[in-house]
């Protein structure tokens, strides 16, 4: 039993997506709300204690696929918290990677073949954030705007600027570069999917 307007949402999803939803949402008290972008989440999950409901809300903004991916891992946690005491779990340790890789695994023919590597790999190592893998964040989260540049693009010791703000590349630490700031001498740990323009 849920609250969601398959309906509505088919316009969301990529072509067929929507029976994983009414399959996965079956037998869960669940709200599912479509909002406005958002610059610090692109999903998340919530146990309603008010009204014995889950809840999940996924930006509208996003592109189909990027929406299936982000709902899919919103519903990870979902079933995560049914099956586990969320008490003695983390909330993106072992039970939620293998729930979403199953989930990720069940689904993956919904994605473009060019794009079903990237979440075959995903599947086999998921990610508490999107950010973190580059892949994902740069060819399904970030495609609207496939002129956009990236941090990791650069080369080392290039001046760029996100928003008003002047930096120049460093050097690479795992995931995201080391920047200087030039107006404040300051570094900052960026992440190399950040999009950027090149000065």
């Amino acid at each position: 039993m849920h609250n969601v307007n398959l309906e509505h949402l088919i316009s969301y999803l990529p072509t067929h997506a929507d029976l994983y939803v009414k399959k996965w949402l079956e037998n869960h008290y669940i709200t599912l709300k479509i909002t406005k972008r958002r610059e610090t989440k692109l999903g998340d999950y919530r146990k309603l204690i008010e009204n014995n409901r889950h809840q999940i809300t996924v930006n509208g903004d996003l592109n189909p696929y990027a929406f299936f991916f982000v709902f899919t891992h919103e519903v990870a946690h979902l079933k995560t918290f049914v099956q586990f005491d969320s008490r003695k779990i983390n909330p993106h340790g072992k039970e939620w990677k293998t729930i979403f890789g199953h989930l990720l695994l069940e689904s993956l023919h919904i994605y473009p073949k060019e794009l079903q590597p990237y979440i075959l790999h995903h599947a086999k190592h998921p990610k508490a954030s999107l950010g973190a893998d580059i892949n994902i964040s740069k060819y399904i989260i970030d495609d609207k705007n496939p002129a956009q540049t990236y941090l990791e693009d650069l080369e080392d010791g290039t001046i760029f600027s996100i928003g008003k703000r002047v930096f120049k590349k460093e050097s690479k630490r795992k995931l995201r570069y080391l920047c200087l700031e030039l107006k404040t001498k300051k570094k900052y740990l960026i992440n190399a999917t950040a999009t950027v323009n090149k000065l």
